[in-house]
């Protein structure tokens, strides 16, 4: 089984890229910290770790492809051939370019040329951190499995991100009868491109209208739509995520139910958490991401920064 990677990165320190998207901000330049906030672009060197890290934890990944609004790392070494940058327009309409918003780019992600029909989906702030084999994403029927936890996205329905996810349940809820009311991990993802293409074929006209949406709203779509419906289809595999659930004997679920020893298949950390190690030593996940948000500052940064140069501090081969 072939299977892909695929980032979506963007350099928000870059003065061009800055300047064009201040040009299609509203003219009162209010807008929603969650939609189009510092936290979404700014570039804090993540892509450089995530890609060390799959390089160490996931090494039969074949390609991997970084989705960008022709921006290039400065220190990616493009000569490499398991390693392509693939602009939005390559893959977008030009009239409904240049977009700022993932969810909208999201919708094209099966358009990416030689993409595999397997393959992974994460953003930059996503790592691994422990050996994983093509069996940790997909069954051995070649479904993906997808990872959910319980969260109570109904008491968040003002955050965007929690209000969407809500959608997406309720169209496969009317379109099969059924959905898990369990949340997204909010980390790597396993996709089949014919899954992804099956479920934006269904919901054509529901989704249509995030394209004209160049910064995020609460009435995009949300890639879980495509992992929802292929649960409720039969067409992947269900795994609840715990702070446990790699946990095999009776004796470490106890031990993690008072809050030692735990064991995690993903680990959503906010980036701002003071001491990163003691959380990645309490839940030792196979999975984790650094999420940044509006509370962040430049000594957080700094903090993941140094953070993530100790936990993976060799070069890949996709440097220069």
């Amino acid at each position: 089984m072939e299977i892909d990677l695929v980032y979506l990165w963007v350099d928000g320190n870059d003065p061009v890229w800055l300047a064009k998207k201040n040009a299609y901000l509203p003219a009162d330049r209010q807008v929603d910290p969650e939609a189009a906030g510092e936290c979404r672009f700014v570039e804090n060197d993540e892509l450089r770790y995530s890609l060390r890290s799959a390089e160490r934890y996931a090494p039969w990944i074949r390609r991997i492809y970084i989705l960008t609004d022709d921006q290039t790392p400065a220190w990616l070494d493009t000569s490499n051939p398991r390693v392509r940058v693939v602009s939005h327009r390559e893959i977008m309409p030009a009239e409904i370019l240049p977009v700022f918003n993932s969810c909208t780019i999201e919708l094209f992600l099966p358009r990416i040329p030689g993409l595999a029909e397997h393959f992974l989906y994460a953003n930059d702030d996503m790592f691994f951190s422990r050996p994983v084999d093509p069996g940790f994403f997909f069954d051995e029927g070649g479904r993906p499995v997808v990872r959910l936890k319980k969260q109570s996205l109904k008491r968040h329905d003002d955050d965007i991100y929690c209000h969407t996810i809500l959608r997406m349940q309720e169209l496969v809820r009317a379109c099969c009868g059924r959905c898990s009311e369990l949340a997204p991990h909010h980390n790597v993802d396993a996709y089949r491109r014919s899954d992804f293409l099956t479920a934006l074929e269904a919901f054509r006209d529901e989704l249509a209208p995030t394209e004209s949406h160049r910064f995020r709203s609460r009435d995009d779509w949300q890639r879980s739509l495509v992992l929802y419906y292929a649960l409720a289809r039969g067409e992947a595999s269900l795994r609840e995520v715990t702070r446990y659930n790699k946990l095999e004997t009776p004796v470490q679920r106890l031990r993690a139910l008072f809050g030692v020893g735990c064991g995690s298949d993903s680990r959503c950390i906010p980036a701002y958490t003071p001491d990163l190690d003691s959380v990645m030593e309490k839940y030792d996940p196979s999975l984790f991401c650094l999420n940044d948000d509006a509370r962040m500052t430049g000594e957080d940064r700094l903090r993941v920064r140094q953070f993530l140069g100790k936990l993976f501090p060799e070069k890949s081969s996709f440097e220069k």
